[in-house]
């Protein structure tokens, strides 16, 4: 597989990447194709095994109309696009899918308040198509009823794919790269001395020339002895997916901001979920969760419950369907929607980057070779100025809720509060 990173040459430092999703193993990848022999990825548990393989696993063009990333997002999001194309011609199944995305609305209210910006964003591709209902009905191959949707925006670059057997091709190229990881090992602090970079982990410590701390909803757990606190919003996401519906290979994702859902086909199934029932963690039982995926069985039965009624009056595939499986992951949310990449302040070897908005799968691999040209002392390829950490202060939020608080309203439908059916 190749990259578009700098590489070449031997460089002997050795940098560690504390966490295995998405971001972390995007930045290992990218360290090594840069030169560095030493490369060690630390997990708490097994590299992709927690929200990253929990992710929808769809890539798009989301600076256009959907996200606040501007041109910065944009770079990263196509960067996503050709990263995820090159893993598929190593050769090996990732359920790579070039299907397209359709940003779809259910009435004319829905078109102007969700569709029309898309349409008109000056980040959308020339080739965006302005669907009506009939041509959905013919796009969506049965997964949509024309009847019950008004109009939406499809764009043809959008991508599919599945998490888990993405990660096991990307960590595999890793480990051919020579890159080493350390899984089930927690990292428990992390110390910049200014020469060196001592981390603490329950299996003894070890010392590197630089770190990339990619833990996401741990980020802080791992960088709180740098005196530093990312304002981070953890969420507890919930997908689903069904028994298999026959459904054909060639479906693009759906987005459908009126339900707050996305819906795509993997393998002949439709995978989905709403944020309807995404749940702020703070306002769970498990305030503090252990590394991994949550298992909140009440949350994912009440997903199921209170949403397939509605929604399988618009997909007829769901009617009939059953849960063949489901997983939760814990995406991690900023007060303006914008990714956090850069060295944290007072250290100058420790980079940490998040703050993907559930975003994660799109916008990984840009975050990650971003994550290593910064702390190699690259010129990053994207600007990394909206991102930087310190555009909030380390106090300037006391809590997740005030930060929940803080974001901005995804509608005027939904100005109360971003998750939850009360909205």
């Amino acid at each position: 597989m190749s990259s578009n990173g700098s590489h070449g040459g031997s460089d002997s430092r050795h940098i560690a990447v504390i966490g295995g999703g998405i971001i972390g193993c995007s930045a290992a990848f990218h360290l090594l194709r840069s030169g560095v022999r030493r490369v060690t990825v630390i997990d708490a548990g097994q590299p992709g095994a927690a929200t990253t393989s929990a992710g929808a696993g769809f890539v798009s063009h989301w600076s256009a109309g959907m996200i606040p990333l501007g041109e910065e997002g944009l770079q990263l999001q196509q960067y996503g696009l050709d990263f995820y194309r090159r893993l598929h011609e190593v050769g090996v199944e990732i359920g790579y899918r070039p299907n397209g995305t359709l940003i779809m609305a259910l009435t004319e209210d829905g078109r102007e308040r969700f569709v029309r910006p898309v349409l008109d964003s000056s980040y959308a591709p020339t080739e965006m198509q302005d669907l009506n209902a009939a041509q959905i009905g013919q796009k969506m191959q049965g997964l949509i009823d024309p009847a019950r949707v008004h109009s939406a925006a499809y764009n043809p670059h959008g991508t599919q794919l599945d998490t888990k057997l993405a990660m096991g091709v990307l960590t595999g190229q890793i480990s051919k790269l020579g890159g080493i990881f350390r899984s089930n090992t927690r990292v428990t602090a992390v110390h910049d001395a200014g020469d060196r970079v001592t981390i603490e982990t329950d299996q003894g410590s070890l010392e590197a020339d630089g770190v990339i701390v990619a833990a996401g909803a741990w980020n802080n757990q791992v960088i709180s002895g740098l005196g530093w606190k990312l304002p981070l919003l953890r969420v507890v996401a919930t997908r689903i997916i069904t028994d298999d519906r026959g459904l054909p290979s060639t479906i693009p994702t759906v987005q459908c901001r009126e339900l707050r859902l996305w819906l795509r086909e993997t393998f002949g199934a439709v995978m989905w979920g709403t944020g309807r029932h995404y749940k702020p963690l703070y306002k769970t039982d498990d305030n503090e969760i252990e590394p991994g995926q949550p298992h909140n069985i009440e949350l994912m039965r009440e997903t199921s419950e209170q949403e397939l009624a509605e929604l399988q009056t618009v997909f007829p595939p769901l009617r009939g369907s059953t849960i063949a499986s489901w997983a939760q992951g814990v995406p991690c949310y900023t007060p303006d929607n914008g990714l956090i990449v850069g060295k944290v302040p007072g250290s100058d070897n420790v980079v940490v980057v998040g703050g993907d908005n559930e975003s994660g799968v799109t916008h990984g691999p840009g975050l990650g070779r971003l994550s290593c040209e910064l702390v190699l002392g690259q010129t990053p390829f994207v600007s990394v100025q909206r991102f930087r950490v310190d555009r909030y202060a380390s106090d300037a939020f006391k809590s997740e809720a005030e930060i929940e608080a803080a974001m901005p309203a995804w509608g005027a439908r939904h100005e109360a509060s971003r998750f939850g059916r009360e909205a």
